[in-house]
């Protein structure tokens, strides 16, 4: 179930949070950058379930944010003092990575969020406590707001001053359940189907469809890690999905616009499908996991009901170009056909 972290080309990185920069605006296109800013954030949908808590809390803030800011803007000033306009200009970065943030934690993967879970909450923090600093400083008094607008931004000041840092604790619990399948997996475990099945509920992953979303998103994400260990975890993750997207929702039913290869000469097959024995010499040869081919009534005899629980070892034997694959543990053989079935439908080739 291993994927070799090195199989996926590199593909456009967003550029990271703390790339922002202090903008050099004037007064007024500074405000209407902010507000622009705050407008974004407020219409953005909270996360659906992991850090829906700190997702929604700053979304009601940037809320409560557009508002003051609206009334800044209302005075028409030509000018901000020095510490105005350095609590504004930082305040513009602080909302950047928000937005950045709130951004990739919907876009990316569910699974690698979910393991990066208590990083991620802090980083959440961190922005509110940030947010909370730049309030803090700010000269309000000097600002010329309206009585109502600056309760308004004094309750902004206090909800961000008395923010705590949180994990969900379900969350915790899911991501240490997604973990121990993976380990149970590498053991050559077959996860337990009630399990794998309630666990992608969860993670909002009810079909093929969800399922191979994920598994863009996770090969996207192999390309922002750095070190091996990165790599190989969110590799494992991918095999996992892979795995779950055959045994709980099947084949695929081919999209929209699904054209069939004219011949299978066509295709170009990945060396791992690859046998150097020449199939013309046996009478309906099956080839399997092992280096011995083998009749169409035993692969038959071994696909069926009791076959299905039986394990082989490996994808293909080693002589059989399976070097590729980089594993050599159990596997079930209705994944193996699974496998083969992903591989079909990734080139538009119906079973």
């Amino acid at each position: 179930m291993a994927v070799s972290p090195h199989s996926f080309p590199p593909r456009k990185r967003r550029p990271s949070a703390a790339a922002f920069v202090s903008p050099k605006f004037s007064a007024s296109i500074l405000l209407e950058s902010l507000l622009a800013l705050c407008q974004e954030i407020s219409a953005m949908k909270p996360l659906h379930f992991l850090l829906k808590r700190y997702s929604n809390s700053l979304i009601r803030k940037s809320r409560l944010l557009e508002i003051f800011l609206y009334d800044l803007r209302r005075n028409r000033i030509v000018s901000f003092s020095a510490s105005a306009s350095l609590c504004l200009e930082e305040m513009y970065i602080v909302l950047q990575r928000i937005k950045t943030l709130i951004e990739d934690c919907s876009n990316g993967s569910k699974m690698w969020l979910l393991t990066q879970n208590e990083s991620v909450a802090s980083n959440f923090h961190e922005l509110t406590l940030d947010l909370s600093t730049l309030l803090d400083i700010f000269p309000v008094k000097d600002a010329g707001l309206t009585e109502d607008v600056e309760e308004i931004f004094y309750l902004l000041r206090n909800q961000c001053s008395e923010s705590t840092a949180f994990v969900d604790p379900r969350d915790e619990d899911l991501r240490r359940r997604v973990s121990n399948t993976i380990d149970r997996i590498r053991d050559e475990i077959v996860p337990d189907h009630s399990e794998l099945s309630e666990i992608f509920s969860r993670l909002d992953l009810r079909d093929s469809s969800s399922c191979r979303e994920e598994i863009e998103n996770l090969e996207d994400e192999v390309q922002n890690q750095i070190d091996e260990k990165s790599k190989s975890d969110v590799s494992a993750m991918i095999g996992l999905v892979r795995y779950a997207k055959c045994v709980l929702f099947g084949a695929s039913t081919p999209e929209p616009g699904f054209r069939r290869k004219d011949s299978i000469s066509d295709l170009a097959l990945p060396a791992d499908f690859r046998c150097p024995i020449s199939l013309d010499l046996m009478q309906d040869p099956v080839v399997v996991v092992t280096d011995d081919p083998l009749k169409k009534r035993t692969y038959n005899y071994l696909s069926g009901t009791n076959g299905r629980r039986m394990f082989v070892r490996g994808m293909c034997a080693e002589n059989c170009g399976a070097s590729g694959l980089g594993f050599k543990g159990l596997f079930e053989l209705v994944y193996i056909t699974c496998y083969l079935i992903g591989f079909l439908e990734s080139i538009n080739v119906k079973e």
